[in-house]
């Protein structure tokens, strides 16, 4: 009797074990498959948005950002991906996470003509809300700064036209990069609005 109960014990605790590896491969292969890898730190900064408010990464903090680089003048990327971020932050508001959530940041290239006016007018010629979304400038350094550490190329063409990386960035709320994005046309809105729920259930 005492050797079949010890046989049934086993038997039940190695069910159970099995059962929890199972189980366990299941989560990984589903859930974290799903997670978003960690891909870089995001450099801290402080720059002015277009009324001259400092706005630092640090400050929003526990909020996913959306950080993404432009110039004004830009003849063709730069409009492209502002016309696809108006898009993902209309959705976003339509979803209640845009602002309290989640934060577009857009910084230029060009600090010397995207003054805090130029700025002004650009959002507003092309339709862009400054609901979530802040349009940044710093000075030369600070934006040297900033693009270094986001391992963005800009380089001015001494003819008002930068030749520039056209990557954009998902950025979690400890200043994590978790995604990064093709900027432009093809830009996948639905993709980084999924991403952007990925980090706010993560």
């Amino acid at each position: 009797m005492a050797s079949f109960m010890k046989r049934y014990w086993f038997i039940g605790v190695a069910g159970t074990l099995i059962t929890v590896v199972i189980l366990t491969i299941v989560y990984q292969l589903w859930w974290g498959s799903n997670k978003l890898p960690t891909l870089d730190r995001a450099p801290s900064f402080t720059m002015s948005d277009m009324y001259g408010k400092p706005v630092s990464l640090r400050d929003s903090d526990g909020k996913v950002r959306i950080v993404s680089f432009h110039y004004t003048h830009c003849p063709d990327i730069c409009q492209a991906t502002n016309f696809n971020l108006i898009r993902v932050q209309q959705k976003l508001k339509e979803q209640g996470v845009l602002g309290d959530k989640v934060l577009l940041m857009t910084i230029t290239f060009d600090p010397k003509r995207d003054t805090e006016q130029m700025l002004q007018k650009y959002t507003s010629s092309q339709g862009i809300k400054s609901e979530g979304w802040s349009f940044l400038r710093g000075t030369q350094e600070q934006t040297d700064q900033v693009l270094q550490g986001f391992k963005v190329l800009a380089e001015d063409q001494g003819n008002g036209i930068f030749m520039h990386s056209n990557n954009l960035f998902l950025v979690d709320g400890n200043e994590n990069i978790r995604a990064i994005y093709k900027m432009g046309s093809s830009m996948d809105n639905e993709q980084i609005v999924k991403d952007i729920h990925n980090l706010l259930n993560d």
